[in-house]
This record gives C-alpha cells, sequence and structure tokens, in this order.
C-alpha cells in the first residue's frame, strides 16, 4: 500500500485542499484528516524525523582509512 502524507490548512466553508498527490487521476484514495496541536508536531512528522535521524546515523563513517600517503590524495597521473 502506498501512502502519501501532507499537511493542509481548512479553507473558507470547510474546504480541504490536498494538490501534487502522487497517484494517478482516477485513482480511489482514503482520506483521514486529524487537526495538529500548535506548537507540538504531529505524530507523522515525529515519525519522519526518527526514521531521518536513524538513516543519519547508519551513514555515519566509523571506520578509519589508515594512513593515506600525499600520492593517493592527490592521483596527478590521470591527468597526464
Amino acid at each position: 500500500m502506498n501512502t502519501y502524507e501532507t499537511s493542509a490548512t481548512v479553507e473558507d466553508q470547510g474546504q480541504v485542499c490536498v494538490a501534487g498527490v502522487p497517484f494517478a487521476p482516477g485513482t480511489r484514495v482514503e482520506i483521514t484528516i486529524t487537526p495538529t496541536q500548535p506548537g507540538n508536531g504531529s505524530p507523522a512528522d515525529s515519525d519522519r524525523a526518527a526514521r531521518l535521524l536513524a538513516a543519519l546515523d547508519n551513514s555515519r563513517n566509523t571506520e578509519s582509512v589508515g594512513p593515506l600517503r600525499r600520492a593517493e590524495l592527490y592521483d596527478r597521473e590521470i591527468l597526464h
């Protein structure tokens, strides 16, 4: 199941417009609307932040490559 999360503001007469969804025209979708608390991110936002931080933790290089010679850092032979 593909899920797309976004936020919107209720407009005049209780209308909510969500543009730019990643689904083809004519696709039936299920809509759930939940108000957010001012100053508090929604649970989806905190989950998204937690996933981002976990990805950044996994991408961190923690292993040393050891000493490098100057020739390894500045390989100029390919320029000749």
